[in-house]
């Protein structure tokens, strides 16, 4: 297990103050958290992914009780894909173009975010679309893509191919020259803050020209590589799963190192001995998966409920961040400095691949006033076995109002539609934490604002700020 040490502002002041520190009990409880976890192709086809054909009537939209009913079953994610196989030889209309925007407005309505595709056809043999309608489409999806990248995870490559996962072309697109054009076509129309997923690990090396995997140095620093995640829709099948590997050693190893960074996820299509629980949870420990089909294959779903490993996987697919233990401040005057330090640690496969926000809060126990500190830390290099130590100094407000204020560790989609929505923030693995009205993670401290305390005055640049009476968490 590595450990990572952030100075959030200053090192912690050798002047001597009074501190609580709390030590924090794991749970082991299966519970969901944002862009992780088991998705459901929706509707559900009779095999593999989604089929949602685009149609021109609403009829053909998603339905929002549906959608809340995968939320309410504990799943924070959907498979969506859009069937063009009405458009393969034409530009998209309004009123498809319409149907997708709509679908994009109730998957957020429902608390929801997709694993999206798109694609021309529904089984081998079937025909694609010529590259120049591949990429007039994605053109004019751009716009949608822009107004709803907050309830996209992660985009799958798709267009080409049977199923849209890139063989099987009818259009000779199998090839590193179409497929780049493709891809970067679908990177250019989605915000640098999200990313697409490839098929295979030989697909991304011959789109990019490089053997060598992502590196730290280059994670999240907006280049396409570093933008660039995979999908495995055959897991386990094989040896190579059914051809998702040129190279099985060097294609896993690839995945392994570049998808620290990038997204990971697909499902299951054939029960095969390499499926065997102890195999299962070391490849997903080793490629980082973050979400997987609950729908396929259900052979290999059965399998691991019924030899044990099922709920494992379902509590450590994607990130799983648990409170080891925390000192702060307990008695501070309006203008001084709040001290803190807080360790750490991701139990689960992955980490985060798309940005998330970290927030201190302190909240008013008499009036419900809440301020809140942003901290200058990236959780998304918070990695499977790290042990992440947090700690540095918040100014106080000279104005905030004596009285004693709860401690709350906040994660929010920094997205603005879904920053103050709880349904979006993500929910610590830990017992007597998880404040499900507001989203918060509660530390289980507290610290009274005394207007006598003696202490010196706060020079830094990190304060708390309070949050604006019209916020949906300061109510």
């Amino acid at each position: 297990m590595s450990k990572l040490c952030i100075g959030v502002m200053l090192v912690l002041s050798a002047t001597a103050f009074g501190q609580t520190t709390v030590t924090y009990k794991y749970s082991n409880k299966i519970f969901p958290n944002p862009e992780r976890g088991l998705f459901t192709p929706f509707p559900t086809p009779e095999d593999g992914f989604m089929t949602h054909p685009i149609a021109s009537s609403n009829e053909d939209s998603l339905a929002i009780s549906d959608l809340k009913a995968i939320r309410a079953k504990g799943q924070t994610l959907i498979g969506l894909e859009f069937h063009l196989d009405h458009f393969r030889h034409r530009k998209l209309s309004e009123d498809e173009l319409g149907i997708i925007s709509n679908d994009f407005r109730l998957v957020r309505e429902a608390g929801l975010k997709c694993v999206l595709r798109f694609a021309y056809n529904y089984g081998i043999g079937g025909p694609d679309a010529p590259l120049k309608i591949i990429l007039e489409h994605i053109s004019q999806l751009k716009p949608i893509f822009r107004a709803n990248y907050d309830v996209i995870c992660v985009m799958q490559a798709g267009f080409i191919g049977a199923w849209g996962e890139w063989h099987s072309s009818t259009n000779g697109l199998d090839d590193a020259t179409d497929r780049r054009k493709v891809v970067f076509a679908e990177l250019k129309a989605l915000p640098k803050s999200r990313m697409v997923q490839v098929r295979t690990p030989h697909y991304a090396r011959g789109i990019f020209c490089r053997k060598t995997p992502l590196s730290r140095s280059e994670a999240f620093d907006g280049s396409n590589f570093s933008r660039v995640g995979q999908h495995d829709q055959c897991f386990l099948a094989s040896w190579n799963d059914f051809g998702t590997y040129v190279d099985t050693a060097r294609g896993t190893e690839y995945i392994s190192e570049t998808c620290r960074y990038t997204p990971f996820g697909g499902e299951a299509c054939h029960l095969s001995p390499f499926c065997e629980c102890g195999n299962a949870i070391y490849q997903m420990e080793r490629l980082h998966w973050s979400y997987m089909s609950s729908t396929w294959n259900p052979a290999v779903l059965n399998y691991w409920k019924t030899k044990g490993c099922m709920n494992e996987i379902e509590r450590r697919i994607g990130y799983r961040f648990e409170l080891l233990r925390g000192t702060y401040s307990d008695s501070l005057k309006p203008g001084e400095a709040f001290h803190f330090s807080i360790s750490l640690t991701n139990v689960g496969f992955a980490a985060l691949f798309n940005p998330r926000d970290v927030e201190i809060i302190l909240r008013n126990d008499s009036d419900d006033d809440r301020y809140v500190a942003s901290l200058p830390v990236d959780p998304r290099f918070w990695q499977p076995g790290d042990t992440v130590d947090l700690a540095g100094q918040i100014g106080i407000p000279s104005n905030l109002p004596p009285g004693r204020y709860s401690l709350y560790l906040n994660l929010p989609d920094p997205a603005p539609r879904l920053r103050f929505r709880p349904d979006y923030s993500i929910r610590i693995a830990n017992k007597d934490v998880w404040q499900y009205a507001t989203g918060y993670n509660n530390l289980n401290a507290t610290v009274a604002i005394v207007a006598s305390h003696a202490g010196g005055v706060y020079k830094g640049k990190l304060m708390f700020r309070k949050l604006p009476v019209n916020s949906p968490l300061s109510r």
